[in-house]
């Protein structure tokens, strides 16, 4: 304890003195003479300070059972006992709190911009067939839509290049598309 409240235990014994003729046990005239004291007690105990008035306020109600109580032999002790009683049940209810709001981080759902692994899978494997049906395209078809696709240039410039006219390379491309789109959707 500190010396402020070593202070209040003295003032205590002092008024335990005075009071020797076992006279009931006055609540109302104990919290006002230990008041300032808990509250100054009580704010360097808890964790959150703020928190002083209401466990002095607990400490109070469950005082109020003693009220002529012509047992108690120092109403400071059993004050400060009370609050110290109340003060570890306020620290036990927080802990328990803090316990239930946790949670297992595989339960939480948690947005991502990234596709599932399902669906990663499902884009692998979509991908693999794709890359299956280009290479089962006629060798023709196939040189025109990669030259399409991947090298991105012009019909004109695949005409020339392949010394074929336009309306053939539009004719593969178009085929090309058709057998890609038709095992995709075979797949879904």
């Amino acid at each position: 304890m500190s010396a402020h409240s070593g202070d209040v235990l003295a003032t205590d014994d002092a008024f335990d003195a005075a009071d020797t003729g076992n006279e009931p046990l006055s609540v109302q005239n104990t919290i006002r003479r230990y008041h300032d004291s808990l509250i100054h007690f009580l704010r360097q105990r808890l964790r959150v300070p703020e928190d002083a008035l209401d466990v002095a306020q607990e400490t109070y109600i469950r005082m109020m059972q003693y009220q002529d109580s012509r047992t108690i032999r120092s109403p400071s002790s059993m004050l400060f006992r009370i609050a110290i009683n109340v003060a570890n049940d306020l620290g036990r209810a927080e802990q328990s709190r803090g316990m239930r709001n946790h949670c297992n981080v595989d339960d939480l759902d948690i947005a991502s911009d990234e596709p599932s692994a399902e669906r990663q899978i499902t884009a692998r494997e979509d991908l693999e067939l794709l890359y299956k049906t280009i290479e089962q395209l006629p060798p023709k078809c196939r040189q025109v839509f990669l030259l399409s696709r991947v090298r991105r240039m012009t019909y004109g410039e695949i005409a020339q290049h392949c010394g074929i006219s336009r309306k053939m390379v539009e004719k593969h491309v178009s085929h090309a598309l058709a057998v890609c789109m038709e095992k995709v959707s075979e797949n879904i």
